[in-house]
């Protein structure tokens, strides 16, 4: 049985694949968390390595977050017309259309839109009279509840019956994340809307950046030998490697961007060099 590759050695596998998809999510990966999730920035240069990455010959990226589309776009400053594939909600919302006509049978219904409107104003309801140093933050399938910077016990109780008012709505899928607690009626998530992507695509390796529990859907999809799945920050996870932190996670970018700009001159280096006939 062979040893598994080392984040390096599979970062320089991937980085020669005829076609590579890479994808990432935004929060705790290209961002830090702030108290104001509206208020996220990314780590500097990130966005532009992105940029070099979809500008490389056989290269396909993607940003993949729970936010909305439109916040997503405002966030991470990429344009409608940049050839970066934005996969947001989870995946219900995207700037691809092949991605939202593969997502179409999860889309919201009627039916998800009449349930999220009562859900949002009892989720109101509670906060204001039990939890008002919690956020409430609203998207287009989903309400979250926000308690970054609370102290731990103020935060498990805001979260506790957040989850319990959700429990109260049939069809009410509930996503804990990292001082967030989301309520969605999206039956969409990142791992088949990545996944999506990549086969309309074409991707012969993939590589994925996740750090939230929302992020395993996609490492449990990418078992492709050639897939690259990177988990940042602690947390038990299902992807096969680790990096510690956002910063870490710029420099992986950086690095890939390296690898992959040496492989395509070695390619023009081999085309060029060769004989005629």
């Amino acid at each position: 049985m062979s040893e598994t590759p080392t984040l390096d050695e599979a970062l320089e596998s991937a980085a020669g694949a005829t076609t590579l998809l890479v994808a990432t999510d935004f929060d705790g990966v290209l961002a830090p968390f702030e108290k104001n999730p509206l208020e996220a920035t990314p780590v500097p240069g990130t966005v532009d390595d992105l940029r070099a990455l979809a500008a490389l010959p056989g290269v396909h990226v993607a940003v993949v977050s729970g936010r909305d589309l439109e916040t997503l776009r405002a966030l991470t400053g990429i344009r409608e017309d940049e050839p970066i594939v934005l996969i947001a909600s989870h995946g219900a919302e995207s700037s691809s259309e092949a991605v939202r006509s593969a997502m179409e049978a999860a889309s919201v219904t009627a039916e998800d839109e009449e349930r999220l409107a009562v859900l949002r104003e009892d989720i109101r309801i509670l906060l204001d009279d039990r939890h008002p140093q919690a956020g409430i933050e609203h998207k287009a399938a989903a309400v979250v509840v926000h308690t970054r910077g609370l102290d731990r016990e103020v935060a498990d109780a805001a979260i506790a019956d957040a989850r319990r008012v959700a429990l109260e709505h049939p069809g009410v899928k509930v996503l804990k994340g990292k001082s967030v607690l989301e309520l969605s009626v999206s039956h969409a998530d990142k791992g088949s809307a990545v996944t999506a992507y990549g086969r309309d695509v074409g991707a012969t390796a993939r590589v994925y950046l996740g750090d939230d529990v929302t992020d395993e859907d996609a490492f449990m999809r990418m078992t492709r030998p050639e897939d690259v799945t990177v988990k940042v920050g602690s947390g038990s996870t299902a992807a096969r490697h680790r990096i510690d932190d956002e910063e870490a996670a710029a420099k992986l970018l950086t690095q890939l961007v390296r690898l992959r700009e040496a492989h395509a001159a070695g390619e023009v280096r081999g085309e060029t060099s060769r004989p005629n006939g």
